[in-house]
């Protein structure tokens, strides 16, 4: 299993470098919104997120998306879902931060090693002034 996330991780930074991105468009700076547990919705975000690096070339876009609510639980299933690590890794290898709320840790009483690969720098107090603090440092918001 270990050499198949390998491969498959090689094989994402293989193709995120072939990005059909022309520089058509201008260098962007993305909040996603992601407080939702739909397992279909999450997997189009993932997917969107990819297709936006895509489109723009990894040089050309800073990315983060701030998980809060029901969304936690995408990251504490991925503790045992391999298929969601992968999914995971190769968003964080083409430099994707998720921002994880505080006060979702509390309400579900977990700490960030209850979650998959979160770093102490990746949890904030509150996952909404968060939002509006990178808006307000020009990161456009998207909610799919």
């Amino acid at each position: 299993m270990y050499i198949f996330k390998t491969v498959f991780l090689i094989v994402s930074l293989l193709i995120s470098s072939l990005s059909f991105a022309d520089n058509q468009y201008n260098d962007q700076k993305v909040v996603y919104h992601m407080n939702y547990h739909d397992e279909s919705r999450i997997a189009e975000t993932m997917t969107n997120i990819s297709n936006h690096i895509q489109a723009l070339g990894e040089d050309h876009i800073d990315i983060k998306v701030v998980v809060h609510g029901k969304a936690i639980e995408y990251f504490m299933d991925a503790v045992h879902d391999q298929a969601k690590q992968i999914t995971l890794d190769s968003l964080r290898l083409r430099d994707v931060q998720f921002i994880i709320c505080g006060n979702t840790l509390d309400g579900y009483k977990l700490t960030r090693k209850d979650l998959y690969d979160v770093e102490e720098d990746d949890v904030v107090q509150a996952g909404l002034p968060t939002i509006i603090d990178l808006q307000q440092k020009g990161y456009i918001y998207v909610r799919p």
